[in-house]
């Protein structure tokens, strides 16, 4: 029997995942950038209610049912519309809507708090659900205040959010190019890139790895294109 706290399992378990999913959920019981530690937990609650509830129509705010969010709830209805939004149709989200809620609604780095979120908590609760495993549990919120802290050189670039510019020695691109990338998607949020990247390197293959792994082999296009291709099959919206 797998002794790790995440998990009871007989089924092996590499280390390298069971350390990225331990770090993300002591993370997620931290003090955030622009969310309190008990604001980030309730957010993770209610990626996992969304996900579990019967599914609404995309247009249809979750803050608008009546008797759906709790009276007294800890998080924003924006908040939570966005989390129901992110959890269970990522595929319909456009710059409209994107536009309808920042920063009127929420800041854009609070938003982005919340995509990193969402996209941690997916990962670590899909790898549970596919195992049937249940859900690792998360500790008691963090005390403290959000150190709200912005990078330098932070703004709306080929992103729908401000993103900062990545200096990152193991990925060094053909081209430097100001392109849509996943490695800036959540730099407004520098914790959230870093344990974005805790859990890629535990479960994938360390940030560089894989094109010196196929160096010779197959161009980066060629790569990028059977990924792409693998994501379509998949119905992955990446």
């Amino acid at each position: 029997m797998n002794t790790h706290p995440l998990y009871e399992t007989d089924l092996p378990i590499r280390d390298e995942i069971l350390e990225a999913q331990a770090a993300a959920v002591e993370h997620w019981a931290s003090q955030g950038t622009w969310w309190t530690a008990e604001e980030r937990v309730a957010i993770v609650e209610e990626i996992r209610t969304a996900r579990d509830a019967g599914e609404l129509p995309p247009w249809v705010a979750p803050s608008s049912v009546e008797g759906l969010i709790p009276d007294g709830h800890v998080l924003p209805g924006a908040a939570i519309d966005v989390i129901w939004r992110l959890t269970n149709h990522i595929g319909s989200l456009t710059h409209a809507w994107y536009s309808s809620v920042v920063p009127t609604e929420l800041s854009p780095e609070r938003y982005v708090e919340i995509v990193g979120l969402s996209a941690e908590v997916a990962l670590v609760d899909s790898f549970a659900d596919a195992l049937e495993l249940a859900r690792p549990t998360l500790p008691n919120p963090a005390t403290g205040s959000p150190s709200m802290t912005l990078p330098d050189d932070v703004e709306v670039r080929t992103h729908w959010v401000p993103t900062a510019p990545i200096i990152d020695e193991s990925w060094k691109p053909d081209v430097e190019a100001e392109v849509p990338n996943v490695r800036k998607a959540l730099s407004l949020v520098p914790d959230e890139r870093r344990m974005q990247w805790v859990l890629i390197d535990g479960h994938y293959v360390k940030g560089g790895a894989l094109s010196s792994d196929y160096d010779h082999k197959l161009t980066r296009p060629q790569m990028e294109l059977i990924g792409a291709r693998t994501s379509a099959a998949n119905e992955c919206f990446y």
